[in-house]
C-alpha cells in the first residue's frame, strides 16, 4: 500500500451518513464548550465595559470597592489635589448611583436600575485650555449631549432589560413614555448602547448636575462630592504605572489609583475566581469537553470495529503500532475540523441571539473559537486513543 494513500480520510468518508452523524456529535460538543465558554467570557467582559469606554490614562477608586458594582466611594476634594502633580493634565469625578435609584416605566412596576452621570466636560463646548476629547466615548452619547443639557432628562441604555417596559422606536430612540426616577418625573430624550452584566441590568444616563436633584441623601447630603470613579488624565509620555503608585501614596487609605489595565485585570480575577458564577461555567465547559470525549469514542470505536480485520490484515503484514496511532490521529483531527466549523456558524446565530435576549456581551473572537479548536481536537485525539487501545494490544490472529 502506498503511504500516500490517504486511509484515515477513506475510512471517514466511506460512510457519508456515518461520518455526518459523527460530525454533528462533535458539532453539538463543541457548541456545548462554545455556549459556557461565552457565557464565561461575557461574565469577565461585562463588569469592565465601562473602563473600556472611559477616556483616560489612571481610574480611582475607593480601597473598600472590591468589586465596581458596590457602592464604596471617596471624597472629591483627592480629585482637585492631584492636579498639582506635574504628570496630570485633567482630572473628572464619574458617580454611579445603584442603591436609590428606582425607575418605574408607566404600566410595570419600579425596578433598580445604575443611573451614570455625564461629566459637564462631555456635555459643553470646551473652553480655553479645556480638553477636546469626550470623557465617555459611548455610543449614542455624542448625538444627543445637546438634548441631555435639559433639566430632568436622561438617556437609557438600549440594551436594558425588556423588564423595565423601556419602548423603542424602529429607529433605536425611546418611545413617549411616562418616566420616574426615584418617585420624580424624568424625560427620556434619547438612548445609547452599553450593554447589562450581572449586577446591572439596566443604565440610565443623566447630567452631572442632576444627580443632587435625583439623589438628595447621596453622600450624607453632599451628593455631588461623593465620588465612585476618579478619571485622570496624564502628560504625554508619563508612566501610567509610577504615577498611580504616586497619587495613590499621596491619600494612602482614602483611595487607590490603578491603570485602566490593572482595574481590568482586577474586576475580571474577582468574578473568575471569587465568584461561584465563574466555577459554574468553568465546570459547564468541562462538562461538554466530557460529554464529547464520550461521544468521540462511540464514533471513533464503532469505526474501528467495523474495519477490524482490515486492520489485523494490515497488523500481520509488520504495519507497527505507530501507524495506526497515526492513522487515528489524523481521523480524529479530520473530524474535529469537520465537527468545529458547523460549530462555529451555530455559536455566531446562538451568541447573536443571546446578546439580544440579556444584553450581555456575547463576543466570539478568533482566539475564543481558536480555544475551542484546541480543546475540540484534544476532545477527538483522547477518544481516539481510548477506541485504539484493542486494536493496539491484541494479536493479529485473534482479530479475525
Amino acid at each position: 500500500m502506498s503511504p500516500r494513500t490517504p486511509l484515515a480520510w477513506k475510512n471517514l468518508i466511506g460512510n457519508p451518513a456515518r461520518l455526518c452523524v459523527a460530525a454533528a456529535g462533535v458539532g453539538f460538543a463543541a457548541v456545548l464548550m462554545f455556549t459556557q465558554n461565552g457565557f464565561r467570557n461575557a461574565l469577565l467582559d461585562s463588569p469592565v465595559r465601562l473602563i473600556e469606554v472611559v477616556d483616560c490614562e489612571l481610574v480611582a477608586i475607593s480601597p473598600a470597592r472590591y468589586m465596581l458594582p458596590v457602592d464604596e466611594r471617596f471624597p472629591r476634594s483627592l480629585l482637585r489635589r492631584v492636579k498639582a502633580d506635574p504628570a496630570v493634565t485633567d482630572v473628572q469625578a464619574l458617580l454611579i448611583e445603584r442603591t436609590m435609584a428606582r425607575v418605574r416605566v408607566e404600566g410595570s412596576p419600579s425596578r433598580p436600575i445604575r443611573v451614570i452621570s455625564v461629566p459637564s466636560a462631555s456635555l459643553y463646548s470646551t473652553g480655553a485650555g479645556d480638553s477636546p476629547r469626550p470623557w465617555l466615548n459611548i455610543a449614542g452619547l455624542d448625538e444627543n449631549r445637546d438634548a441631555l443639557r435639559q433639566r430632568d432628562t436622561a438617556l437609557v441604555d438600549r440594551k436594558t432589560r425588556s423588564e423595565y417596559g423601556f419602548q423603542f422606536d424602529h429607529s433605536g430612540n425611546p418611545a413617549d413614555q411616562r418616566i420616574e426616577l426615584s418617585n420624580q418625573s424624568i424625560e427620556l430624550v434619547g438612548s445609547f448602547t452599553l450593554g447589562t452584566d450581572f449586577a446591572n441590568e439596566g443604565s440610565l444616563l443623566i447630567a452631572e448636575s442632576s444627580f443632587a436633584n435625583y439623589f438628595p441623601r447621596r453622600g450624607y447630603g453632599k451628593p455631588l462630592e461623593t465620588v465612585d470613579l476618579g478619571l485622570i488624565r496624564l502628560q504625554d509620555g508619563a508612566s501610567p504605572e509610577e504615577a498611580a503608585e504616586r497619587l495613590t501614596e499621596m491619600a494612602a487609605g482614602q483611595w487607590q489609583v490603578l491603570t485602566r489595565q490593572q482595574i481590568r485585570d482586577r474586576e475580571q480575577t474577582f468574578w473568575s475566581e471569587q465568584t461561584p458564577v465563574g466555577m459554574i461555567f468553568l465546570i459547564g465547559t468541562l462538562m461538554g469537553f466530557a460529554v464529547g470525549i464520550i461521544i468521540c469514542y462511540q464514533i471513533l470505536f464503532t469505526n474501528l470495529q467495523d474495519a477490524m480485520s482490515e486492520y489485523a490484515t494490515l497488523k500481520a503484514m509488520g504495519y507497527p503500532n505507530r501507524f495506526f496511532v497515526g492513522l487515528v490521529v489524523r481521523q480524529s483531527v479530520y473530524l474535529s475540523v469537520l465537527g468545529f466549523i458547523p460549530a462555529v456558524v451555530i455559536a455566531l446565530l446562538l451568541f447573536r441571539m443571546l446578546e439580544s435576549l440579556t444584553g450581555l456581551p456575547m463576543a466570539l473572537t478568533v482566539s475564543r473559537a481558536g480555544s475551542v479548536l484546541v480543546l475540540t481536537t484534544l476532545m477527538c485525539l483522547i477518544s481516539g486513543l481510548l477506541a485504539l487501545r484493542k486494536l493496539v494490544r491484541a494479536d493479529p490472529a485473534s482479530l479475525f
